[in-house]
């Protein structure tokens, strides 16, 4: 994939990062319960944040969403749509063991999950990014200079989102809405190696109540306190 991931990356990493390669980039995520507008704060907030650094700054910050799941894809030299379907799996047997032992072909859920982990890692060091689930919350707890945020409302308030997005009926929203809610589960499970918990997250915003501007500006807010700005 030679593209805007890749490319961002480089020039991240050729950046300050080599003039002082100890110095830790911040970096959002963000987690969400599907239906919540993830990728519309994530684009907001990386417009507010280059907005309030000036037109002078010499980093600008981006908003990363499925270039994560298509660079790891390229590395295992799989689909996009199969990389995503193995990390919803979860966890498997020792079966999976067996036949990793046996076909060289075969990708291991486990195998996507290093390749996850590395991808992300990467964009980490570079900085200067708004990451959009792919688990980055899981996979850099505790990382200094990382603000962890979760988009969270009711299922009955995402069911009616969903109604106006895509034109379909309460049934099929509820069917979705259930079916991602629990591959999302499967892939922190995956990455954790154990239930998600609520606490590696730093901040929760409930979309139900609190219009986007508003989330995007308490997220400012919080990493103007960290000094990540």
């Amino acid at each position: 994939m030679e593209n805007l991931l890749l490319k961002y990356m480089g020039e991240g990493l050729s950046r300050e990062n080599i003039a002082d390669p100890m110095k830790l980039k911040p970096i959002v995520t963000i987690s969400r319960e599907y239906g919540c507008p993830s990728k519309l704060i994530a684009q907001m907030l990386a417009d507010a944040i280059n907005k309030k650094t000036g037109e002078g700054s010499h980093t600008k910050w981006k908003f990363i969403n499925k270039e994560v799941l298509e660079s790891a894809a390229k590395e295992l030299q799989l689909n996009p749509s199969d990389v995503k379907y193995l990390l919803s799996l979860g966890e498997k047997s020792i079966l999976e063991d067996f036949l990793v032992s046996f076909s060289p072909s075969y990708v291991s859920n486990l195998k996507v999950k290093h390749t996850l982990i590395k991808v992300v890692t990467t964009i980490a060091q570079a900085g200067y990014v708004v990451l959009v689930g792919r688990g980055g919350a899981a996979i850099l707890q505790g990382r200094p200079g990382a603000l962890h945020v979760r988009l969270q409302a009711p299922v009955n308030w995402r069911i009616e989102a969903l109604i106006i997005a895509r034109n379909i009926n309460s049934t099929e929203a509820r069917k979705i809405i259930e079916t991602t809610d629990k591959k999302r589960a499967a892939l922190y499970e995956l990455i954790l190696g154990r239930k998600l918990d609520p606490y590696i997250f730093d901040v929760v915003f409930n979309c139900s109540t609190l219009p986007k501007k508003q989330i995007v500006q308490g997220i400012l807010a919080m990493m103007e306190a960290r000094e990540m700005l």
